[in-house]
């Protein structure tokens, strides 16, 4: 099957323009939070702050660039109130305020610590997540970027933990190429907040006792697939009165 684009856009808008309540005033909570990732220059001669850079490239992205020439190319054309309001500095001696160039942007963004920004991301998208007031549940699934790559071309993985009633990524890691997602599931759920409650589904590399006991020491729930390979466990599944269960819900679906 192939893979889902990695950086759905036109999606992103859609979320703008289904929560109309999300306004300018949110902005400066971006900014507080891309001002936690640690900064890899050294101070000496910085021109332009790093939550300054971020947030520009977050907008450009939003607004429709695919590529860094494209968000290079956005920042140089940006309106004046975006630039104000994500605070880009001015330069006295100068026209109009100093921008950070595309190579500015490409640097920092091959520099930085992406598992930082991603943690900085998933907290501001925490933090405007919408209060259920039903069952909360979280999605824990792999996915492997397609166009994208390190420097030795090994493809970029990552884990992610999504809300399934709003959509939004709120917890997310690169998984390590000596490592797998298995090591990387307590670590991304350490970034959630608040589990107590919360139904976490995952696929079948995660039916892990020690996913389980991790999940009820933080007060969660799972839903978990067992396949064939795990034989005793399916064996004790299969043995449970399943007839003597309540059906809540039933749906049938033709397949394509």
């Amino acid at each position: 099957m192939p893979a889902l684009v990695s950086s759905p856009i036109p999606h992103a808008l859609d979320q703008l323009r289904e929560n109309p309540q999300v306004g300018p005033a949110e902005v400066p909570g971006l900014l507080e939070r891309l001002a936690e990732v640690p900064d890899p220059r050294d101070p000496r001669g910085v021109r332009h702050r790093l939550a300054v850079v971020l947030a520009l490239t977050t907008c450009a992205m939003l607004a429709g660039a695919t590529s860094l020439l494209a968000v290079g190319e956005w920042i140089a054309d940006a309106p004046e109130h975006v630039l104000e309001r994500v605070g880009v500095d001015s330069d006295p001696l100068l026209p109009r305020r100093v921008l950070p160039a595309e190579s500015t942007v490409r640097r920092l963004l091959a520099r930085i610590d992406g598992d930082a920004l991603d943690r900085a991301v998933g907290s501001w998208l925490a933090d405007r997540c919408p209060k259920s007031t039903g069952l909360r549940v979280l999605a824990v699934d792999g996915k492997t970027l397609r166009d994208a790559a390190k420097a030795k071309g090994c493809k970029i993985h990552l884990l992610a933990a999504l809300d399934h009633t709003t959509g939004l990524v709120l917890a997310q890691l690169d998984v390590g190429e000596k490592t797998n997602e298995i090591t990387c599931f307590q670590p991304l759920l350490g970034t959630v907040a608040d589990l107590a409650g919360v139904v976490v589904t995952s696929g079948a590399m995660h039916t892990q006792r020690e996913h389980a006991d991790y999940l009820l020491g933080r007060g969660a729930h799972c839903i978990v697939i067992v396949k064939g390979n795990q034989k005793k466990l399916r064996r004790q599944l299969k043995s449970l009165p399943w007839k003597d269960i309540p059906l809540q819900d039933h749906t049938r679906r033709n397949r394509p």
